[in-house]
């Protein structure tokens, strides 16, 4: 049986410092408060993840892209062909709310129940190698963010093409 669509939401966030966030920015064990505590994109070049957090990597460093949310009851079938990067994560997230986090406005996700608080995380992304460069014609930076309950696993790179990735996975 294929996977339903429960909730879907887009938004633009104002990023910095070449990321933004998943999780609760209210959680004073978020790796957001804590210098030295944020997890590296190494395995994917776009997604990492800490206990109730997960990064992620940008190549805009300072500036606005769009991000859409897709809550799931299962897995949905990856669109490989529409996006440069793809990657998948798991994460534990407390009840308490997560959204996309960027330095002024978030974007609130609601979650379904999972047993255990277990979730899989995938971020298609198109447009980051414009990153600083991007000029007033060029497309804004997307990411389409799933999430559906599920066991954890080891973080999986779906795809990889852009030159953004890439760099994080040399680093």
């Amino acid at each position: 049986m294929p996977a339903t669509m429960l909730d879907r939401t887009t938004g633009t966030l104002t990023i910095e410092d070449n990321s933004f966030s998943l999780g609760d920015r209210n959680d004073p064990q978020s790796p957001l408060y804590h210098v030295g505590s944020l997890p590296d994109p190494r395995v994917t070049g776009l997604l990492a993840t800490a206990p109730g957090f997960v990064a992620v990597t940008c190549g805009v460093h300072l500036g606005g892209i769009t991000v859409t949310t897709e809550i799931w009851d299962g897995p949905p079938e990856p669109d490989l062909d529409s996006w440069e990067d793809v990657a998948e994560v798991s994460v534990t997230w407390p009840t308490s709310p997560i959204a996309a986090c960027g330095t002024d406005v978030d974007i609130p996700i609601a979650l379904p129940p999972a047993p255990g608080g277990t979730y899989r995380v995938r971020d298609s992304v198109r447009h980051r190698d414009a990153g600083e460069d991007r000029g007033p014609d060029d497309p804004q930076e997307q990411h389409l963010i799933q999430i559906w309950p599920d066991t954890p696993c080891q973080d999986e790179l779906l795809k990889a093409t852009d030159s953004t990735g890439a760099l994080w996975r040399a680093h």
